[in-house]
């Protein structure tokens, strides 16, 4: 592996390191102060608009079931911040294992593959669609906000 390709996965892996421990540390701040999570008052524009869900609605809902331990709750109001920390620990735990294999360049493991670039469209698309699908044509409201209109 040449050297400057070692010297930009070390210093994406102390990036990456970086952001993980600050975020580990954001959400046990977080997890003593549950209740006062909240990134905006009342619904989104688009909800208010269109009386649909945006990919990113339960968003904090996710955050806050996941801080409590409660992954499937966490799943279903929004499955973006899981498949988010799993890809970003995926990608760190390929940056540490090129790091400490630098000397065997057939063992060099990708960074990031083209089917986990693809899973992120998915993920948020699908969130979108089969959410709203679920809602409007079978009235399941998983999070509750928008029954009222359907």
């Amino acid at each position: 592996m040449p050297d400057n390709h070692v010297k930009w996965q070390r210093i994406g892996f102390g990036v990456l390191t970086l952001i993980l421990a600050a975020a580990f540390l954001w959400a046990l701040f977080l997890s003593r102060n549950l209740n006062d999570i909240s990134f905006q008052e009342g619904p989104c524009g688009f909800s208010q608009t269109f009386h649909l869900y945006c990919p990113g609605c339960g968003g904090t809902r996710a955050l806050k079931y996941l801080l409590e331990g409660h992954i499937v709750d966490s799943f279903l109001a929004n499955p973006i911040p899981i498949y988010a920390i799993v890809l970003l620990l995926r990608i760190w735990t390929a940056l540490l294992h090129n790091i400490l294999h630098s000397a065997f360049a057939e063992d060099e493991w990708k960074i990031l593959y083209q089917w986990e670039m693809w899973g992120i469209l998915v993920v948020v698309i699908g969130v979108f669609v089969l959410r709203n699908l679920a809602l409007v044509f079978f009235k399941w409201d998983f999070l509750g906000d928008m029954a009222r209109y359907w």
